[in-house]
């Protein structure tokens, strides 16, 4: 008999392990990903991952996870993808969800990517649901209730002990409404009228915060404007400076851009022409290192260098902090040799190479594999989603920085313009964007000219 609860949507039951119990400073050693529809698991993924850190003995001795067993696992852009597709359109399930949640998003917050996820917490619904337990801890509510955990302090044994946790939840049958509503539950700061949040829409653009005198507090941007700005409401927030600017918001405004490239733009472009008291990060130089290509004076061939001597006609690449230019180095190196300077194969897999087609060759695979997505061409269009389903949104670049966004229906007409001023940060938004995204790039538009 299906479970009154079981709806179309499915649970994403996610359990990590870590270098420690702070997300600041700590990083992710394990994942399990488990995929269950209320009666069934649907899909499963589990893996170490490299935290490229040394993981503490106590916590070795916690999870029994070691810095031998992660060595050659990998690190966590690699399977970032895997973890967006498996729990996309999902609700994030983990039993004391901030917890896991939380390291996800912060891990992905250093690849440049906003994870939302609608969460359930298994130990708030347990004891909602499943009164009278001393204990909500995952090991003593599992003994209390029968429940086996083949390997405790383990990404996937922990996973699948919640599933079979949220599979009795299920089984008390709260309604359909009662669950979508727990995954969803957001604490308004006190000034705000509910109606004005549940007026934002679902959509990609920017949005503004105001206090009650109509000052601008923060400006931010997302794929999805009303789940972004529920994420501003959570219940657990942390940060000083979090919890004060929810406090002081009064009434919320919002701009749709239709697609994510726009909306950074205009983000960068709005936060350094109005200012706002809680933005920071974008107030200063965002992308200040740089990645580049030099010539290695002993032996001839071609290596890189991250710099903070930043000179925007010069650099190969830009990013915002000397980890994101490492990640990238290291991409380009994998997609070359299969591996990265961190793994002991590296030195024997280049030097295989050089003997194989010799320094200058090997210097032009190199930058053949380097400037594959990079853009040639110094003036050129971006076509991007419009608002709507059939307008589109062309995205002007001038001497390699965007100058406008154009608008245009389905018939060609323009719907709006939005000036964009040139800013150096804007360079690194386009260089990670199309690189990321390996977008295809278009010669100057014939349909619209400025």
């Amino acid at each position: 008999m299906k479970s009154p609860a079981t709806t179309s949507k499915i649970y994403s039951v996610i359990d990590i392990e870590t270098t420690g119990g702070s997300r600041k400073g700590n990083k992710i050693t394990e994942i399990a990903i488990i995929n269950f529809d209320g009666e069934k698991i649907v899909d499963e993924f589990q893996t170490l991952i490299n935290p490229e850190m040394r993981i503490p003995g106590h916590i070795t001795r916690l999870t029994g996870i070691n810095d031998q067993m992660v060595a050659d696992a990998p690190k966590f852009y690699e399977v970032a993808k895997k973890i967006v597709e498996m729990t996309e359109g999902n609700i994030f399930v983990a039993h004391n969800v901030f917890f896991d949640l939380n390291f996800i998003k912060h891990e992905f917050s250093e690849l440049g990517y906003s994870y939302l996820r609608d969460k359930l917490c298994t130990v708030r619904l347990a004891r909602k649901f499943l009164p009278g337990h001393k204990s909500y801890s995952l090991g003593n509510l599992c003994q209390d209730l029968g429940i086996e955990i083949s390997a405790r302090h383990r990404a996937y044994g922990d996973a699948r002990a919640t599933v079979e946790v949220l599979r009795l939840i299920l089984q008390k049958n709260p309604s359909p409404e009662l669950i979508e509503n727990e995954s969803k539950k957001v604490n308004l700061p006190l000034r705000l009228k509910r109606e004005e949040f549940e007026g934002l829409p679902h959509c990609a653009g920017v949005y503004y915060f105001y206090d009650q005198n109509q000052a601008l507090l923060y400006i931010g941007k997302s794929l999805d404007i009303k789940n972004r700005v529920r994420s501003h409401f959570r219940v657990d927030l942390k940060r000083a400076k979090d919890i004060q600017l929810k406090s002081q918001i009064a009434s919320i405004n919002y701009k749709q851009l239709g697609n994510e490239l726009a909306s950074l733009l205009f983000e960068c472009q709005e936060i350094k022409k109005k200012y706002p008291k809680f933005n920071t990060a974008l107030k200063r130089r965002k992308f200040p290192i740089a990645l580049n290509l030099v010539k290695n004076q002993n032996n001839g061939r071609l290596e890189f260098k991250v710099s903070t001597k930043l000179d925007s006609d010069e650099n190969d690449f830009v990013f915002k902090n000397k980890r994101a230019a490492k990640l990238r180095m290291n991409a380009f190196y994998k997609a070359l040799l299969g591996c990265h300077p961190e793994n002991l194969a590296f030195e024997q897999a280049r030097q295989k190479l050089i003997e194989s087609v010799g320094v200058s060759q090997y210097n032009e695979i190199l930058k053949k594999v380097v400037f594959a997505r990079r853009v040639k061409l110094k003036d050129y269009d971006i076509v991007q989603k419009g608002i709507k389903n059939r307008d589109k949104c062309i995205i002007q670049v001038r001497e390699s920085l965007p100058v406008c966004l154009l608008y245009i229906d389905e018939a060609g007409e323009l719907l709006e313009e939005i000036k964009i001023t040139p800013d150096p940060d804007m360079l690194g938004i386009l260089q990670s964007y199309i690189f990321n995204n390996k977008l295809h790039i278009n010669p100057i538009s014939d349909q619209i000219q400025l």
